[in-house]
């Protein structure tokens, strides 16, 4: 490969992915740079050093800050942003390497398989799931907080797949859903949206039926409509957020 890339993982507290994740991408990238909330308390540090990575610790806002903080201090331009608990597959590898090598566009996107209590998702929301992670930083930018995105002028697709181990166990899920809703529902109430007594309830149960039954969630069995239900709660905890902070003015005025 003749072009220089450079590789960012955003990690909290990942040491049963962290080095799987860096192992993946070995030899492909000329740089491995990871990214380290200064709350973490597992092994995360030691492991990624031992990988042969550099190291820096910022302070996490949201998920596109992290990662946009990473690749601005990144030693090249071109850059792979991965989080803690994804991989790469053979094919992807060789895609990538030649994307870079001699790229057509300023970003590529390929598909993600999901897995959630072992199983990969094929169906529901997380069943054909593409992202955005390959890029130059010259022509194209990260924008978006907790859900953020790779704004530039064309993407390409490449052949390939990356793994995530979206949900190990509910223990681990549960607070980072909630996390999700509380951000999710703070840039509604900055964007002055507001939720009436049954917009939770109603914007919940359609998210279930979507991802279950329209989408197909159902298919991957019980995985699946676990995977669906979690979706409805999120929906549900960020809308009631909404309602209760508009509430909390209310008796302040």
């Amino acid at each position: 490969m003749t072009g220089e890339l450079s590789l960012v993982v955003t990690a909290y507290n990942e040491e049963q992915h962290l080095p799987r994740a860096l192992a993946s991408a070995a030899g492909l990238a000329t740089e491995a740079l990871v990214v380290i909330d200064p709350r973490t308390s597992d092994r995360s540090r030691e492991l990624a050093t031992a990988a042969g990575a550099r190291v820096l610790e910022h302070r996490f806002a949201s998920c596109g800050a992290q990662c946009a903080w990473g690749v601005a201090a990144a030693r090249h331009d071109w850059v792979l942003v991965l989080d803690a608990d994804e991989r790469l597959d053979g094919l992807l590898r060789a895609s990538l390497a030649a994307a870079v090598a001699a790229p057509r566009h300023p970003a590529y996107a390929f598909r993600r398989a999901n897995w959630a209590f072992g199983r990969r998702l094929r169906f529901g929301d997380w069943g054909r799931d593409r992202v955005v992670r390959l890029f130059d930083r010259r022509r194209a930018a990260i924008e978006g907080g907790m859900h953020w995105r790779v704004a530039t002028a064309s993407i390409g697709l490449l052949s390939g797949v990356l793994g995530h181990d979206s949900l190990r166990d509910l223990a681990s899920y549960l607070p980072r859903l909630h996390a999700y809703a509380a951000a999710d529902a703070a840039e509604l109430r900055t964007a002055g949206r507001r939720a009436g007594a049954l917009t939770a309830s109603s914007r919940a149960l359609w998210r279930f039926v979507r991802a279950a039954l329209l989408r197909g969630g159902a298919l991957d069995g019980g995985a699946g409509l676990i995977v669906a239900g979690l979706a409805a709660w999120g929906t549900f905890v960020k809308w009631s957020l909404v309602w209760e902070a508009q509430q909390r003015r209310s008796e302040g005025s």
